[in-house]
């Protein structure tokens, strides 16, 4: 297993760390950890050589800072770590948790073993999302999940009745680790693999989830337009306040018409329809 380096960057102010992390994720780190006084940032050692620490602390935001130190551990320590910052959390009736935790006492959970991929529900983002796709009538209808991650977004969607469930990501091993925990959920039939947009035109769905990133999201959202069923959703996250303008410009530009826009902790979530 690969050796990896973790960066573990002390914020101040602490309630700041939601726009450090917006800054961390213009450099190339493959997982975050929120933690009580800033967030981790990991790279393999291989990949290490990209990280300039000095760029990092260079945020260009006012009134943030940060103190840094790294610690370099073997990859079959990384289970431990996990299991060490790795909580149960729940989001109205449902629980996430990692199969080394008690079954929930929740109506329904979801078990999600991480390894480094994104998506354990900690994050604001994935809560945002969570909370957004729960509200919406998934039963008997295609789901596309952009950036699965962990899959945990395409879990909760076929759980939630879904027929057709598609879940991507440009990882290889982001696939991998989506598969194991839709298994740990006794799901065999959600489709994850690591196809590109051009890959998926013959998929209409009515519902995309797309958990990614500012830059892209602006990307791919005429594509996302473009292939949404008539009538269908497209959930947005994984930006912040100041880059609502130019989504939700873009968006209506491509015919999708916003109808809901949440936000926790610093970071947004927007939903569209068509």
């Amino acid at each position: 297993m690969k050796a990896y380096r973790a960066y573990h960057f002390d914020v101040q102010p602490t309630e700041k760390t939601a726009i450090f992390s917006a800054w961390l994720t213009t450099f190339p780190f493959e997982s975050f950890v929120t933690t009580e006084t800033g967030i981790t940032a990991y790279i393999s050692l291989e990949e290490a050589v990209q990280i300039s620490e000095a760029a990092c602390m260079a945020v260009p935001f006012d009134g943030v800072s940060a103190k840094l130190k790294t610690e370099d551990f073997e990859g079959q320590n990384w289970n431990a770590l996990w299991e060490e910052h790795f909580h149960p959390i729940t989001i109205g009736n449902w629980t996430i948790r990692a199969s080394f935790h008690k079954a929930a006492t929740t109506k329904h959970e979801i078990i999600i073993d991480p390894k480094m991929s994104f998506g354990t529900g900690h994050h604001a983002t994935t809560q945002l999302m969570l909370e957004q796709l729960l509200r919406i009538n998934v039963a008997n209808s295609t789901v596309l999940d952009m950036g699965t991650g962990t899959g945990v977004l395409a879990i909760a969607a076929k759980m939630q009745g879904a027929e057709k469930v598609t879940g991507v990501d440009v990882e290889s091993w982001c696939v991998q680790n989506a598969i194991e925990n839709a298994a740990k959920n006794n799901l065999n039939d959600i489709a994850f693999s690591t196809k590109t947009l051009d890959d998926l035109t013959d998929v209409k769905p009515q519902l995309i989830l797309a958990n990614i990133n500012r830059n892209v999201l602006l990307a791919h959202l005429p594509a996302y337009a473009q292939m949404l069923a008539v009538g269908g959703s497209l959930l947005l996250s994984g930006f912040h306040q100041e880059d609502v303008v130019i989504l939700n410009a873009l968006a209506q530009q491509n015919g999708l018409k916003p109808t809901a826009k949440t936000e926790k902790r610093g970071w947004i979530c927007l939903k569209f329809i068509i």
